[in-house]
């Protein structure tokens, strides 16, 4: 039977979230308070998100919701997996998202620490499944000579 759940994650940063989900070409829709969700049948069941991506941008009949959880500080996503795995597979939210998601996180801490370590480049290497982004900062380095007496 369709349904939504909801399920508790570590997504934290807003921006970092929205830029992920864009990249993994979702669309999603930001709301500066909760809207509600579209469940298969046509209603919400009750359920409201700040970030929603919507059915028909993954050709299914349900929402896809991030709402922000005051409490602990993350976004829980609220989705119809009768839905939401056929199309976007098993570990979509666990894997692909979370991936898109890191990759934006750390490019935002580089940032900040930029102001600190001077200027950064990140190298980006993939393996297979395993993705790798190297920081290298180019902080100011200062050098001193000793003489020897």
């Amino acid at each position: 039977m369709s349904h939504f759940s909801t399920v508790k994650t570590k997504l934290s940063n807003h921006e970092c979230l929205v830029q992920a989900l864009t990249d993994l070409n979702l669309s999603p829709q930001v709301h500066q308070t909760a809207q509600s969700l579209k469940g298969y049948y046509g209603g919400s069941q009750g359920q409201s998100a700040e970030i929603i991506v919507s059915g028909r941008t993954i050709k299914a009949r349900a929402d896809i919701g991030f709402k922000w959880n005051q409490s602990s500080g993350v976004y829980d996503v609220i989705h119809d997996s009768y839905e939401t795995v056929p199309k976007l597979g098993q570990d979509f939210f666990s894997n692909k998202l979370m991936l898109a998601y890191g990759k934006h996180l750390v490019r935002a801490k580089a940032a900040e620490l930029q102001e600190k370590f001077g200027e950064c480049a990140i190298a980006e290497e993939t393996n297979g499944s395993v993705q790798t982004l190297r920081l290298t900062f180019a902080g100011h380095q200062e050098v001193k000579q000793f003489a020897r007496r």
